[in-house]
Parts: structure tokens; C-alpha cells; sequence
């Protein structure tokens, strides 16, 4: 930074996954104006993940959100900070992320939704902070915005087939989120999802995703402005949903015309799944248009010497479940404490993350490493265990493996190794949707950052970072170093033009 030149802010508009390819697709085709005059006149940049492993088994989940997001915040690989499910202890990047070495030097931060930001924290110089919806608890500061996340942290934690018996309790937390700054408009917009359902039927479904978005950009509208801080993030996550989703909807010629697995749970011959799935062709453009209109608002409330960043951690790449690149069908793990019970589990409590994955606390390591060896025995086919389990500490992290029919009509069952005789039906506990909700995408490890700010021109010769140099480069445009924990071989990707 010239000396010449006022103390920089930064407001780091963190859109989870958002695809470069979309991004670049839709700014040719002129839909994304506000994204375009960033682009011309900032700098957009690639970003890859170091240490991670492409050709590995189910990759993809070597590289989720919960993981990378980290890495972003503190300059730490994967293998350093980890960090591997919500839920988790986050003590070993407290401290660390840029909005805590920000803090610690007096400088000006408010968080909201950042992923694996709880607990909220501050040495004095946090304006606001609002962790992710999967945090431990609502806890967040100012007091105003916990009605928010009150209602947020109990969706997340209470979604499943069940969730209409908590009905009552969400949309009296929902009213209340008023005093959060939601609007009148998108607190109706919610409570209208379900009924505007049944009227539109499953082509309305994916909107509940975007619901999230809506409420936290109110919350937004109210804490930044007033406050402008010095950092800033905001964290949304509807592109990444409707890609994960709607990929082969939105460009079908470039998947097979088969049906997969779940496809024939469904559709009688291709052309008939295929137009069903015109109905969602839409989606990913509209998540990518309302993005842009949010960044047109915040170039409207940022000043010259704000640095606006959009980046995505990650991005995603097409997977052709017809072709057998992935099976991931959209499922809900329910009444999973019998499951655990009937295993011998004993003295734990469980946190839905995503579901169907979910998190299982123990009193301490004995327990949890118990536990973990009678989780590994159960499966569906002898070959794979139905939960892929990491262990951290007295936590354990479960990721269902979703079993394969050989064909649609078979009945499964979960088995357990140390009891031949127990056989439970598969649909005790796992709900598979009644509609055709399947991944056609999935990680990879090609993000992007974006960086523009209307006082002067971004500038600078790299074309291609790793997710570790953005943390030490948002503390240049503060003047502070990077910090002990952080790759001494970080590059400092990009510098503002005097």
C-alpha cells in the first residue's frame, strides 16, 4: 500500500464453490453485469488446494467446505488445522483466522457466517460476529442479531423428515428475527415455502436453498453499514446447492442420456426424465444473478477504499451419475440413536452436521475410539462400511456411504459384523426423497478470488494462488506480516495500484 493512501478496509464476500466456469459463462452472456465490471477492472485470480490428492478414492471429500474454508481463513493446510466436520472443536484455529490477528492489532472486524467461525470471539474490536448456522449454539454478538441465529442454528440442527413436529418453534423463532433486521417480505417468503410447494410442486423445491441466503443478507444490510468495520465476511452458500444439484438440468447435453441408479427409481425412459428436469434448468443461472445483484449492493455501500474480495475456496466439476462417477442421492439418516443403541453405543450425544451425516460426542478418546470400532462394522454390502468415520479426539464424524441396488426393487439391509443374525431394513434409518434429487457435481479443488476496489485498479502477476496465500495477503493490505503459523513461503497474490 502506497503511504500515500488512506488505511485500507476489506469486505470478503465469501460465495461457497461458485464454479468458474458459470461465472465466466454468464458474464459472456451479459447476466452478470456487476460481476463483469469487477472483472475488468480488479483481478481475478485461480486458487488450488495445496497436498490435496485427486486420484484418491471418493476425493471430493477430502476437499469440503468445512475444510477448505479454513484454510482460507488462517494461511493453514488441511493437514495442519484439522479440521474435518461441523461440530468440531475449533481450538486449533482459534486465534488464527485473519479476523483474530486483525482483532488482536486493534483493528476493526465483524464475521458473519463464516464456516467453522464459532465460537464468536474478540479482544475488543469486533463490531459483530455471527458464526455458521452448524454452530454448538446461537451464541453471536450484538444481541440484536441472535433471533437470527437462534432460528438458523435450529434449522440446521433440526433438519429432517421430523422437522414438521418442531414447526410451531421455528416460525415463532422465525418472527422474531425482525429485530435481526429480516424483512417483513422474506420472513413471509419462508413461511410460504412449504405451502407454495404443494402449489408448484418439486420444481419450487430448490428455493428453500436460497432462503438462507435472503435472511442472512438482511442481518448484513443492518450490521455492516452501521459499524464498516475494517474486515468484513459475509458467507453464503446457495450457488454451491444448486450446482451440486442442477448441473445436468442446466447443460443435459453434456451427460449421458441413461438413467442412473436413482433415475430409475423414477423415470420409465430418458426423454421422460429429461423433461422433468427442465423444470430446474434455471436454477443455477438465477443462484448466480442473485449473487450478482448482492455485490452490486455492496459496491454501492463500500467506499474508494474498500477492497472487495469474492471468492469460493473450491469449485465443483461435473459428475455423471449415469455413468457411475457417482452415486449420491438425497437421503435423511433418521432415528439413528436406535440405530446406535442396537450397536452397543453407550453415553453420547449426537449433532446432525448435513444431514445424513452427523457428528457423535463422546465423554472422552476411550469412548469414541470404542465407538468408532463398532461404527466401522456396520454395513449394507460386506465390501463397504455404511459410514465412512474420522475420528478427532472424543469426536467421531460420520459420512454415509449410500448403498447400491442392483436393481430398483431391492430390498437392503444394514448388518452388523459381530451379530450375523441383525438385519434392519435400510429404510428404518435412512429416508430416501420421493423425488429425483441426486448430485451431478461434486468438489474439486479450482477455486477463484476475485478482488476489486473502486479507489484504484487490483493489479498484480499471478494468475493462479493457493487457498494458504489469501489469509497472508489480506494482512498485507493491513501492513502486517504473515503470521508463525503461516507458510513461509506464502505469496502475496495481489497489490492495490497508488
Amino acid at each position: 500500500m502506497n503511504a500515500a493512501q488512506k488505511p485500507l478496509s476489506v469486505l470478503f464476500f465469501e460465495v461457497n464453490e461458485a464454479e468458474k466456469y458459470f461465472l465466466e459463462k454468464f458474464v459472456a452472456q451479459g447476466k452478470l453485469p456487476n460481476f463483469a465490471r469487477c472483472i475488468e477492472g480488479g483481478k481475478l485470480m485461480r486458487t488450488r488446494i495445496p497436498t490435496w490428492d485427486a486420484g484418491a478414492e471418493k476425493a471430493w471429500r477430502h476437499i469440503s467446505p468445512w475444510i477448505i474454508w479454513p484454510s482460507v481463513y488462517t494461511g493453514m493446510t488441511p493437514e495442519q488445522h484439522g479440521i474435518v466436520g461441523f461440530g468440531q472443536d475449533t481450538g486449533r484455529i482459534r486465534g488464527r483466522c485473519v479476523w483474530d490477528v486483525l482483532d488482536s492489532n486493534g483493528i476493526s472486524v465483524g464475521v458473519l457466517g463464516s464456516l467453522m467461525s464459532y465460537p464468536p470471539r474478540s479482544e475488543g474490536h469486533a463490531a459483530y460476529y455471527v458464526p455458521e448456522s452448524l454452530a454448538d449454539d446461537p451464541s453471536c454478538f450484538p444481541e440484536e442479531a441472535r433471533p437470527l441465529q437462534e432460528f438458523c442454528v435450529f434449522s440446521a440442527r433440526n433438519y429432517s423428515e421430523s422437522f414438521g413436529s418442531s414447526a410451531a418453534t421455528a416460525v415463532k423463532l422465525l418472527l422474531r428475527t425482525k429485530k435481526s433486521g429480516v424483512t417483513t417480505r422474506n420472513i413471509w417468503r419462508t413461511l410460504s415455502q412449504m405451502p407454495m410447494e404443494q402449489v408448484k410442486g418439486p420444481s419450487f423445491y430448490p428455493e428453500r436453498a436460497m432462503l438462507h441466503s435472503y435472511l442472512t443478507w438482511d442481518a448484513f444490510l443492518k450490521l455492516y453499514p452501521t459499524s464498516k468495520p475494517r474486515y468484513a465476511s459475509l458467507h453464503m452458500n446457495h450457488v454451491a446447492y444448486m450446482q451440486h444439484r442442477y448441473w445436468r438440468a442446466s447443460e443435459p447435453e453434456r451427460f449421458s442420456p441413461e438413467l442412473s441408479p436413482t433415475d430409475q427409481r423414477f423415470f420409465y425412459s430418458s426423454s421422460e426424465r429429461m423433461r422433468y428436469e427442465q423444470k430446474f434448468a434455471h436454477w443455477i443461472e438465477s443462484a448466480f444473478r442473485y449473487t450478482d445483484e448482492r455485490l452490486g449492493e455492496i459496491l454501492n455501500i463500500v467506499d474508494d477504499d474498500t477492497v472487495v474480495l469474492v471468492g469460493t475456496a473450491l469449485g465443483v466439476r461435473p459428475f455423471d451419475p449415469s455413468k457411475g462417477e457417482i452415486y449420491n442421492p438425497v437421503v435423511r439418516l433418521v432415528k439413528e440413536r436406535e440405530l446406535f443403541d442396537a450397536i452397543g453405543l453407550t453415553g453420547y450425544t449426537v449433532l446432525h452436521q448435513m444431514n445424513p451425516d452427523v457428528t457423535v460426542n463422546f465423554a472422552d478418546e476411550a469412548a469414541a475410539a470404542q465407538a468408532h470400532a463398532l461404527l466401522d462394522q456396520l454395513h449394507v454390502h460386506a465390501h463397504e462400511p455404511l459410514f465412512t468415520v474420522q475420528r478427532k479426539g472424543p469426536q467421531l464424524f460420520l459420512e454415509l456411504n449410500m448403498p447400491l441396488r442392483a436393481h430398483k426393487e431391492e430390498e437392503l439391509f444394514i448388518r452388523f459384523t459381530p451379530r450375523p443374525e441383525l438385519a434392519i431394513p435400510l429404510g428404518l434409518h435412512i429416508h430416501e426423497h420421493c423425488t429425483n434429487d441426486q448430485s451431478t457435481s461434486h468438489h474439486k479443488d479450482s477455486g477463484w478470488l476475485l478482488a476489486y476496489s473502486k479507489g484504484g485498479r487490483i493489479t498484480g502477476e499471478r494468475d493462479v494462488i493457493s487457498v494458504t496465500d489469501i489469509a497472508p495477503t489480506i494482512l498485507s493490505l493491513y501492513g502486517i506480516q504473515p503470521q508463525a503459523w503461516m507458510d513461509p513461503a506464502a505469496q502475496i497474490a495481489f497489490l492495490r495500484a497508488s
